[in-house]
């Protein structure tokens, strides 16, 4: 059975072939370029199958980085809370009490 198949597709391949040499020049060139439009167009699916489930792994292993970097920012806040010096938020600036201090002249 399958050394059947095999051989019916080996013989419309030579038929096919022949037929294409047989063809003029110009007929010949746009086959060729159908069947390369046809090539990339399958390539394009193959592509954009293969890629979506790539994306979405990409997806989901940023959203778990993301959640893993901020939730040790935030242990790491919770942590050194206590060891920060008092100060004030302008903003989003920072600025401790200590800075405040007048320095003393050298």
């Amino acid at each position: 059975m399958l050394h059947d198949l095999l051989a019916a597709a080996g013989l419309a391949l030579c038929i096919a072939l022949a037929i294409h040499m047989a063809l003029p020049y110009r007929a010949q060139a746009r086959v060729d370029a159908g069947l390369r439009r046809l090539g990339g167009w399958l390539q394009s699916q193959m592509d954009r199958l293969t890629g979506w489930r790539r994306r979405q792994r990409q997806t989901r292993a940023a959203a778990l980085e993301a959640e893993r970097v901020i939730r040790r920012a935030r242990e790491t806040a919770l942590r050194e809370q206590g060891a920060r010096p008092e100060g004030e938020w302008d903003g989003n600036v920072y600025r401790p009490k200590s800075f405040e201090k007048p320095k003393k002249p050298h």
